[in-house]
């Protein structure tokens, strides 16, 4: 019997998998707390896990209609998957979104009731703005990691410009974030983030990877967020004046301090800049030039009268 592309895309996965776990399971400390091997760990999930063309339910708040080749796997079996190749459980942890690259870069799934979100904020913020944003948090975060013995940290560039959909109040971004004494156009550690708004909070998918495995990883984004739909009632548009609102907004739910606006590029060097002073110089060199050849002429004539 020919295999069904759900399942030769579970047999691919499991390769992905048993060999990211194997890696974990060498570094990881012999007790983990659960009893389970990572083997264990890993076949119990793959059981349950969710693939396309289903619907995953995220807890009451949600469902998540998987394409491709992606995989959900739910809170439980993903906790003890987590625990056992010796990885951090997030606050708010939901599920762990998996696709072709596997364990590597698996997405992590966070479900955050902190209350609602306008999210129509970002239409006014711009990508530079997001990214001064952004630069100024992580500048402020600086001391506590040398303090700990950690290199300062800089924002260098965005590998996914921030997207904001207003129709499905959704928004998905991607920067690189490397240390300050890195070349310039280094390559580094990349964290994609995703988030749908609801009516009493949102839900979040970051999936970090390289910036070789960019695009794969964007499209694993897109999926997520065009598969996304909140349960009736809980949609950002069934929100009430009574609601309880966030305290710390769009610019908390992105990871950012407060928004800035970006400072307008000074460089005088800049093409924009360079063109408007050159052809002042030009048309200043030759009116000097003008002025002398007609003084000159005068000289001129007065000698001949």
């Amino acid at each position: 019997m020919p295999l069904k592309e759900t399942d030769l895309f579970r047999i691919v996965l499991s390769a992905f998998l048993a060999g990211s776990l194997c890696v974990s399971a060498m570094a990881a400390s012999p007790a983990t707390g659960t009893g389970d091997s990572p083997q264990g760990a890993f076949s119990a999930a793959l059981r349950e896990a969710i693939g396309a063309p289903a619907r995953a339910d995220l807890e009451d708040q949600a469902t998540l209609r998987l394409n491709g080749d992606s995989l959900l796997i739910p809170k439980e079996p993903a906790i003890r998957l987590l625990t056992a190749s010796n990885r951090p459980i997030p606050k708010d942890f939901a599920a762990l979104l998996v696709g072709s690259e596997g364990m590597e870069s698996a997405g992590i799934v966070t479900i955050v009731r902190g209350g609602f979100v306008d999210s129509d904020a970002a239409i006014a913020w711009t990508a530079d703005d997001l990214l001064a944003s952004l630069t100024l948090t992580v500048e402020h975060q600086n001391p506590a990691r040398i303090q700990h013995g950690l290199q300062p940290l800089e924002a260098r560039r965005w590998i996914l410009p921030p997207s904001y959909d207003p129709e499905r109040h959704q928004i998905s971004w991607a920067a690189m974030i490397i240390p300050q004494s890195a070349p310039r156009e280094s390559d580094g550690e990349v964290t994609f983030h995703a988030i749908g708004f609801g009516r009493d909070g949102y839900i979040h998918l970051a999936v970090t990877t390289s910036e070789q495995q960019a695009e794969p990883t964007r499209q694993m984004v897109a999926s997520f967020l065009a598969g996304l739909n909140f349960q009736p009632g809980n949609a950002y548009t069934d929100v009430q004046s009574a609601d309880r609102r966030s305290p710390e907004g769009l610019a908390g739910a992105m990871g950012i301090e407060a928004f800035v606006k970006a400072r307008p590029k000074t460089d005088l060097w800049s093409s924009d800049k360079v063109l408007p002073i050159a052809g002042g110089l030009v048309a200043a060199i030759g009116a000097v030039a003008l002025a002398f050849n007609i003084a000159r002429q005068m000289r001129r004539n007065s000698r001949r009268i």
